[in-house]
């Protein structure tokens, strides 16, 4: 039995005994009794969840309507995939997993991305592993005093097309460095420290950081060897509707101000709107950017919005994810039209700087 904070299915037993649990708690509160002339209303299913939880003997996850989980419960993330979505791209899929340390953390992460894998019906519906299937982690360690992660493959990893090495290879990365222990990754496969990847040559001889960029993209006009990047964030949609949020490695032209140049991208937008939508409007401008310590503030205009309108929280979020991957930024406060005081629509308080939040927090399977 693995120890994911995952739900199981609802079985029959179960939901009788959700019924026993039911009549228990609402007789606790003096609500009503069960039993007796009328009928019991079926729980909100958040509510449902956390009791089905309760009657199979597991720890509470807080769980949504639609099945994600809430801010509190989503807090507590300690593990990101980055799964391949419908549209081929690399999204971190935020998980609450037990692991007795931070390497079986690393292992467990890595094992999810193996197509057939043991952890198959761990994925949110909609999102594809990586690692061809029958790969085996066959080590894994990590070296916290020089933030490197050390992980050996069987032969089996170099079954693929040379037209997914490069996602494989971000995948993998970006997996292992979202532990706050790792920076870089070191690979090996069949007892052999790997130069190259085995399909398409990409090399590996030296330790592989972030700066390999995911979901890379740049421009017509602009010059790989005149470029930087900047990493932004939009959002995507499952099959079913649920929202969710793909980084982006831009190519740009060179800027003195990345906290500006991020800016202009997002409200840019996506170069493909057929899988990422907008998150700004095209009447979104920026009209001052302050950077004091850790914190950066930026002043938008939209004629879109008056006062007391609530913003798209997919905009303020999308702004607060892409500029805490700049250095030296922790928190961000975003003013609307010269109002600090403003709501999204997610209805949370963004009138003070705000932290990262945690990003694509894990479905309900």
């Amino acid at each position: 039995m693995n120890n994911s904070k995952l739900l199981t299915p609802h079985t029959n037993t179960f939901r009788r005994r959700l019924g026993v649990l039911a009549c228990t708690l609402i007789l606790s509160t003096g609500l009503a009794a069960c039993g007796g002339e009328g009928a019991i209303d079926a729980p909100p299913p958040d509510v449902e969840t956390q009791m089905l939880r309760q009657a199979e003997g597991q720890a509470v996850t807080d769980v949504n309507s639609t099945g994600q989980l809430t801010d509190d419960a989503a807090a507590q993330a300690n593990m990101f995939v980055y799964l391949k979505d419908r549209h081929g791209y690399l999204a971190p899929i935020a998980y609450h997993w037990q692991a007795k340390d931070e390497t079986a953390l690393a292992k467990t992460a890595l094992e999810m991305l193996i197509d057939g894998g043991v952890y198959a019906n761990k994925l949110p519906a909609g999102f594809k592993t990586t690692l061809p299937k029958g790969t085996r982690i066959t080590n894994m360690s990590l070296k916290p005093e020089q933030k490197l992660a050390v992980v050996e493959f069987s032969d089996e990893f170099k079954n693929y097309e040379a037209a997914q090495e490069r996602s494989i290879l971000e995948s993998i990365t970006w997996t292992l460095t979202s532990l706050p222990n790792v920076k870089e990754v070191q690979l090996w496969m069949n007892s052999k420290k790997l130069t190259e990847m085995p399909v398409d040559r990409t090399p590996v001889d030296t330790h592989i950081t972030r700066s390999l960029g995911i979901n890379l993209e740049k421009g017509e006009s602009v010059n790989y060897l005149k470029s930087m990047p900047v990493m932004l964030y939009f959002t995507s949609l499952t099959e079913d509707g649920k929202s969710y949020y793909i980084p982006v490695t831009r190519l740009i032209e060179p800027s003195e101000n990345p906290v500006e140049a991020a800016l202009q991208q997002i409200i840019q937008g996506p170069q493909d709107k057929k899988a990422m939508s907008m998150v700004a409007t095209e009447a979104t401008k920026i009209k001052n950017i302050e950077h004091t310590k850790d914190t950066v503030t930026v002043d938008l205009v939209d004629s879109m919005f008056e006062k007391g309108d609530k913003v798209p929280a997919d905009l303020l979020k999308s702004v607060v994810l892409s500029l805490t991957e700049l250095p030296n930024v922790g928190k961000v406060q975003i003013r609307m039209n010269g109002a600090a005081d403003i709501q999204g629509t997610d209805n949370k308080d963004y009138s003070k700087p705000v932290t990262r939040p945690i990003v694509n927090p894990m479905w309900k399977g």
